[in-house]
């Protein structure tokens, strides 16, 4: 199931870094880059990040029923906002 695409401000060079190095924490890579894939056993996401902007927008392109895309945007504005994001 697909989400809804959210939008994180705040996402400067140096908090994509720390975003970059806490979803490695969890197990996920996220290839450098302004934009492309996460892929993950149950969810799989899109982003693209606008260094102009300073905004990173995610979609999840699969996603379990049993989170919910509410939960798992939370989730990732929540370590977001622990790299600084707005």
């Amino acid at each position: 199931m697909a989400c809804p695409t959210f939008t994180l401000t705040g996402v400067t060079a140096e908090v994509w870094e720390c975003v970059r190095r806490r979803a490695s924490s969890v197990g996920l890579s996220v290839p450098p880059g302004e934009r492309g894939s996460v892929h993950h056993k149950i969810a799989d996401a899109d982003y693209v990040w606008d260094a102009n902007t300073a905004t990173l927008s995610i979609t999840f392109t699969r996603s379990p029923a049993w989170i919910g895309c509410g939960a798992m945007a939370s989730r990732v504005r929540k370590a977001a906002a622990g790299c600084g994001a707005g």
